[in-house]
């Protein structure tokens, strides 16, 4: 682990070094999971690219494009940004208090602090007025690995702001910030990925793919539920916890222009004018709406 603070200088990010590294890290990721594809699927060619093409992958590849050629820039100098800026509104005696433990164990307590605030954002994006930004994430109708990457922009920049924000103020080292991010975005990918499995008792204390699916079901039980990323136990401890059994219920959202790119991005956009011109914002989707 002290490696990972080495990578990240305490005062300046070479923020060329850090995009190239996170290019590079996509491209790793999507060549490992089309050779995960391709041995569980070896005997069947079109299965393999339906599995790693399914019919939103359009959009799901759109979003990706947009966020390495667009958002990574743009957040990676936000992130400068609030770093530089946080020892003006860090709480007194935090960065110290972080200090004198372990890398491991102020690892560790980042990704459950982490999980718990993302816990709270994420019911927060299922409310009423931040439910547009959110939606576009629940309109695949293909729920895969890939589907992870179909986020509006806004609501990317929505979670660096409240994640990232918060730890920050309580003074997390930035080589922690960056470290649980890289944890948390491959287990994303995991818990999106198309398998039934349920952890079995694991899945009491972790996200599973088939607790994250049941979030995603089209209709049901499921809808209102599983707001965590990585620790179950927070569904647990606030009553939205919910995986009967492995979920092959049908995902996504029951509406059209699911598989709309341009459709998605400017849907927050027609929504807010109509609750500016008087209209309120509508309630469609409602039952994902707490």
């Amino acid at each position: 682990m002290p490696a990972l603070a080495v990578l990240v200088p305490k005062v300046e990010i070479d923020l060329a070094s850090q995009l190239s590294a996170a290019y590079a890290s996509v491209s790793v990721e999507v060549g490992a999971f089309l050779l995960l594809a391709l041995i569980l699927q070896r005997r069947n060619v079109a299965g393999i690219f339906r599995k790693f093409w399914p019919q939103g992958a359009r959009v799901n590849f759109l979003c990706l494009m947009t966020e390495v050629l667009l958002l990574m820039p743009l957040l990676g100098m936000l992130l400068i940004w609030m770093y530089r800026s946080s020892r003006g509104w860090q709480l007194d005696g935090a960065s110290d208090a972080w200090g004198s433990l372990p890398p491991w164990g102020v690892l560790l307590i980042v990704l459950v602090v982490a999980d718990a605030i993302s816990y709270f954002r994420h019911r927060l994006e299922h409310t009423r007025w931040f439910w547009p930004i959110h939606a576009m994430h629940h309109s695949d109708r293909e729920l895969t690995w890939f589907s992870a990457y179909r986020q509006h922009p806004l609501n990317r920049l929505n979670a660096v702001l409240i994640d990232t924000g918060l730890l920050l103020l309580i003074g997390v080292p930035l080589w922690a910030i960056y470290a649980n991010a890289l944890v948390r975005h491959y287990y994303g990918l995991l818990t999106h990925a198309n398998v039934p499995w349920t952890f079995g008792w694991l899945g009491r204390v972790l996200v599973s793919p088939a607790m994250h699916r049941w979030h995603h079901v089209r209709q049901g039980q499921g809808i209102g539920t599983n707001f965590a990323t990585v620790f179950s136990v927070f569904d647990q401890a606030f009553g939205t916890y919910y995986v009967p059994s492995a979920c092959r219920e049908p995902t996504g959202l029951d509406e059209p222009g699911h598989d709309a790119f341009l459709w998605q991005l400017g849907k927050p956009f027609v929504k807010v004018t109509s609750a500016v011109m008087g209209e309120g914002l509508p309630r469609d989707e409602g039952q994902r709406v707490e």
